[in-house]
């Protein structure tokens, strides 16, 4: 039995021709590993843009979810964390998918090794612009305000922001002068676990420490990819 790791799916991006390829590819993947999978951690922004009002939820990722639900139903835990684009989970996908639902870091024993494993995108606290745009969007007053906006305009402003956002950004060069990955070695050092796994980076990254595991789950953009732990070795999977 494995335990299989994903993220940055970003479903519902457009164009939405491209965000029905990736989700028809990520629904595939969901159904091939159903047979051998222990449980699955889904590590952020599967969705591109997420947000529960209180009697609506956003159009579109039936496939996936009803997926999910399968599976979760089957009795393989499902876990989903909050990514900084889906951070706004209420209890729609708990109750409905029956997901275990993470909005931060988790430490997980797995066969004998300790995991933590997060989206990754808190963890560098020097990028201050995100911090306090985290800060913003994970404030209950400012969250409060904007479920009062009309779903239509809500979803629209959010959408084009993310849009923006992902051409903004993109892909980022790894190198281990990168702050996500010495801010995991000193996290580390302090809880002494044996693997580290997280997304954001949207560039798979496999180093084998003297003393932890550093992994970066590969983006859905590239075709694709996950990570598989079989209880001794973690591997990445590169669909493409």
């Amino acid at each position: 039995m494995n335990y299989y790791f994903a993220a940055d799916v970003h479903l519902g991006l457009p164009p939405e021709e491209d965000s029905r390829k990736r989700e028809h590819c990520f629904v595939e993947w969901l159904d091939s590993i159903k047979s051998d999978a222990k449980e699955i951690f889904l590590l952020g922004d599967i969705f591109d843009f997420w947000f529960e009002y209180r009697k609506v939820v956003p159009r579109g990722f039936v496939r996936t979810m009803g997926k999910i639900a399968e599976l979760s139903d089957s009795g393989i835990p499902v876990h989903f964390f909050a990514g900084n684009h889906d951070l706004w989970v209420s209890d729609y996908l708990q109750s409905e998918l029956g997901v275990i639902f993470h909005p931060n870091d988790y430490t997980v024993n797995l066969c004998g090794y300790k995991f933590c494993l997060t989206h990754g995108d808190a963890i560098n606290t020097d990028d201050r612009s995100h911090m306090m745009l985290r800060w913003i969007f994970t404030n209950r007053k400012l969250r409060k305000l904007f479920a009062g906006i009309h779903p239509y305009i809500g979803l629209s402003f959010a959408h084009a922001w993310s849009k923006s956002n992902r051409k903004k950004h993109g892909r980022i060069d790894f190198s281990l002068n990168n702050p996500y990955y010495t801010r995991a070695c000193e996290m580390a050092k302090m809880q002494n676990f044996d693997f580290f796994v997280m997304g954001h980076l949207h560039v798979p990254v496999n180093i084998p420490e003297n003393n932890f595991n550093f992994i970066v789950l590969p983006d859905w953009f590239s075709g694709g990819g996950y990570a598989v732990f079989d209880g001794k070795e973690m591997k990445i999977i590169n669909l493409k």
